[in-house]
């Protein structure tokens, strides 16, 4: 059964926090590769904003998550299919390492990385998932498709500046996490052919470099360069990949959508262990999601407890 793969990341743009690069992987029969996942699957998941609220909620993570309704609106999903993907999901750290790549590991200096015991979900009452979870097995059966899982790389803000310091471009912290999850997802496929598909980043359109680069057993083909999609077939001695660089790939392929849910909610549970940190040691500190100008704020309020820390701002604030 060929693979499918969405990958999406969160975390590019903020000065404060982690850079989070995901990837949901589907086993897809030949004559559904190219369907529509929603429709496939609307006996159990729903576009944001569409149907029954008994319903799993799957669609670009900006338009799912609403920081007023709290985690829940991204946690319920993405532990669903965590949970459907056998991704053990009993704390924030047994989660994050799930979905590690092979020797992906989380590593930091940075403290707020250290403990991360608590326990998952975050909102248990709210983002109950058991049962959706359930109707989604029985979905995915009933069209004969098959969750393989999701995984998620962890940029965090040390080893952000790390990359940066050498790249000299933001941008390509992110491809090397995009280009990771490329290669682990063409060692998943094995013998089989897969289709991958990526959220593309700014302005970005060339690929083809990196991808031979990343893939230097491949051949690959060019098939589409434009402002909107960047598309490449690669042929191996084994199988034959079709990847392709998509702008709002999260609004098309229901498999980027999931992947950007699941970098956002790892990103969201790691900003509350950031603010967790600060906040225990400057009672009164208003909580961040870590962009620019509010980011400004946070540090200007955290300065009369920066020393005792021990930690200099240039090592968790973002360079770039």
């Amino acid at each position: 059964m060929p693979l499918v793969v969405g990958i999406d990341e969160a975390g590019y743009g903020p000065t404060l926090g982690p850079l989070v690069v995901a990837a949901s992987l589907w086993g897809v029969p030949p004559d559904r590769a190219a369907a529509d996942f929603w429709t496939l699957l609307s006996e159990a998941v729903v576009r944001p904003g569409e149907g029954r609220s008994s319903l799993l909620p799957v669609g670009d993570s900006k338009e799912v998550f609403d920081r007023k309704r709290g985690i829940a609106s991204l946690e319920r999903s993405v532990l669903a299919f965590a949970h459907l993907g056998g991704a053990a999901h009993t704390d924030i750290r047994a989660l994050v390492d799930a979905l590690a790549l092979p020797h992906g590991e989380l590593r930091s200096v940075l403290p707020w990385y250290e403990n991360l015991s608590r326990r998952l979900p975050l909102d248990p009452e709210r983002s109950a998932f058991l049962g959706a979870a359930e109707r989604l097995a029985a979905t995915l059966k009933s069209v004969g498709l098959s969750f393989v899982g999701l995984r998620a790389i962890v940029v965090p803000e040390d080893f952000f500046n790390q990359r940066v310091s050498v790249t000299h471009n933001k941008g390509a912290v992110v491809v090397e996490a995009v280009l990771r999850h490329i290669v682990a997802a063409v060692e998943q496929a094995s013998q089989l052919d897969a289709q991958i598909y990526v959220d593309r980043l700014g302005g970005r359109a060339e690929y083809r470099r990196a991808l031979q680069s990343a893939l230097p057993d491949h051949r690959i083909q060019e098939l589409l360069v434009s402002e909107d999609c960047s598309r490449y077939r690669l042929f191996g001695e084994r199988n034959e990949l079709t990847i392709e660089f998509v702008v709002d790939a999260d609004k098309h392929h229901l498999c980027v959508a999931l992947a950007s849910m699941t970098a956002k909610y790892i990103r969201e549970i790691l900003m509350d262990e950031f603010n967790r940190y600060w906040s225990s040691r400057c009672a009164s500190l208003r909580p961040t999601a870590g962009y620019y100008v509010d980011a400004q704020r946070f540090l200007k309020d955290i300065q009369p407890v920066l020393p005792a820390t021990g930690l200099a701002p240039q090592i968790f604030t973002r360079q770039r």
